[in-house]
């Protein structure tokens, strides 16, 4: 039930976002004077910024643990394939709320039949059948997968930006899957902020 209000609360706040048509097109990246540890030196991919319901995002920068895909299907409780090829993934920390929560940004590829949030280079989806395929190498060319999300109340974050804790930047599509820990380096110091 928390599932399917989460999926509904973001799939139609996004709907209403004020930053544009299309979100995902930008990046929140965390300025060096940020008072939350928690946030320090991210890189957020926007889901939805609204006046009604607030602002959600991604986290995309910040690996958790190096697991094999296995450990994953026990984690949520999920019944592997039979025949599976074993991968090792990089579980990414996506925000601090919702922390059960996984979530999966991939390459454009891939067709998700349940999303959150689409566009023409990736697709945000919870669909756990994006395991599966995986591991029958039939998933996505590229791939994060995420724990939690990072929320905002109505007017939380634009008071934030004005506080100077946030930088907007354009989405780069060959930056989302080039993750590394440098990632926000990089990002912080581009001239197009």
């Amino acid at each position: 039930m928390r599932f399917l209000f989460l999926f509904l609360f973001l799939f139609f706040s996004f709907q209403q976002n004020t930053w544009g048509e299309n979100i995902l097109t930008d990046f929140l990246i965390a300025k060096p004077s940020i008072p939350d540890p928690r946030f320090k030196e991210t890189v957020i991919i926007m889901l939805y910024h609204n006046q009604e319901t607030g602002a959600a995002g991604l986290v995309v920068n910040k690996p958790i643990e190096t697991m094999l895909i296995s450990e994953l299907f026990k984690s949520g409780n999920i019944t592997p394939p039979e025949k599976m090829i074993e991968k090792e993934i990089t579980l990414y920390w996506g925000g601090p709320v919702e922390p059960e929560h996984i979530f999966f940004i991939h390459s454009s590829d891939y067709k998700s039949n349940n999303f959150i949030s689409s566009n023409r280079d990736f697709t945000v989806t919870q669909e756990p059948e994006i395991l599966f395929d995986i591991v029958k190498n039939k998933g996505p060319k590229e791939y994060i997968i995420l724990s939690g999300i990072a929320a905002w109340e109505p007017g939380q974050l634009d008071s934030e930006m004005m506080q100077n804790n946030w930088d907007r930047k354009l989405n780069n599509y060959t930056s989302l899957f080039d993750n590394g820990k440098e990632m926000w380096s990089r990002l912080i110091n581009s001239r197009d902020i």
